[in-house]
């Protein structure tokens, strides 16, 4: 695959899809095109294998409706085929693409931010996108659900003997700070300092080596748990914060991360706005709607 040359100056945005997600990615799409700042401009990629010609439309269809951005599609099926085993339950293999801008393929770009599809984005996310790093290669906000586990002493099956997560963290990822363990659906990349310590290459050979709990997530938190730089929970707000409002002992443990302005409101979990009724779904409907109503 040939280098994508970035548009000039852009606030440089990647997701990845697969056909079934494809819908819901549209939703985000269009909420962060809402909450742009018009005088920025939003060189947005889309990381793709088998997406269906009406989807694709849809996508240049909202694309269209905003002058400040430009659009493009990749189609990943060369990719794949390297990451296309490791998912798990709800988790896709097409999240696997991320592993992707750490290399050849994002070689004009010096900084991307990446997003899962299932999100609703609340702000404007250029101002997430000019966050300093402080030399760190990656920015990413807390894993929440990985605090509940810690507090919790779930336990992780790997090679048929169980662990707690921090077990799991020490002894098979080698992260000596887990609590810089962060949750990848919302990742800035410095690519120029990624670049100094791995490749697409490397993680993906990381991520075939063993089946990790969290897939790539694991792996980017492997090679870059010394080089990350946590951002504020408000923008990778995912709803599992939310149900510890009616347990309390779960509430104690995330006082410190509630939050009511959001950035981005991230639907983990299996119970998505579109199968379910999650916390906060209200803010994927509002959006849903509107993009029926002005757009489609």
């Amino acid at each position: 695959m040939q280098p994508i040359v970035p548009a000039i100056d852009p606030v440089n945005i990647c997701f990845a899809t697969n056909a079934g997600y494809a819908p819901y990615l549209a939703v985000a799409l269009y909420s962060l095109l809402c909450n742009a700042d018009k005088s920025r401009f939003y060189d947005i990629i889309i990381l793709g294998n088998n997406v269906p010609k009406e989807s694709i439309e849809r996508f240049y269809r909202i694309a269209a409706a905003f002058p400040c951005c430009l659009l493009r599609l990749v189609d990943m099926s060369d990719f794949h085929e390297s990451v296309k085993d490791r998912h798990s339950s709800y988790i896709t293999a097409e999240t696997n693409y991320r592993l992707a801008i750490l290399g050849e393929l994002f070689g004009n770009y010096d900084r991307v931010l990446y997003l899962d599809c299932d999100i609703i984005v609340e702000g404007d996310v250029s101002e997430l996108f000019d966050t300093d790093l402080c030399k760190n290669a990656v920015g990413g906000a807390e894993a929440m659900d990985i605090r509940f586990f810690m507090h919790t002493k779930r336990a992780f099956f790997i090679d048929d003997y169980p662990y707690n997560f921090k077990g799991y963290a020490e002894k098979f990822m080698g992260i000596t700070h887990i609590e810089r363990y962060f949750n990848a659906g919302v990742t800035l990349f410095d690519l120029k300092k990624c670049r100094e310590l791995t490749s697409a290459e490397e993680a993906v050979e990381l991520l075939n080596r063993r089946k990790w709990i969290f897939n790539d997530q694991d792996v980017l938190n492997m090679l870059f748990n010394e080089s990350i730089f946590m951002l504020d929970i408000k923008w990778n707000y995912t709803t599992n914060i939310e149900l510890g409002y009616n347990d309390p002992q779960v509430h104690k443990q995330f006082s410190d991360c509630y939050r009511r302005e959001y950035g981005i409101i991230h639907y983990t979990s299996p119970n998505k706005p579109w199968n379910s009724d999650p916390p906060l779904e209200k803010h994927y409907r509002k959006y849903e709607k509107k993009l029926r109503e002005e757009i489609l």
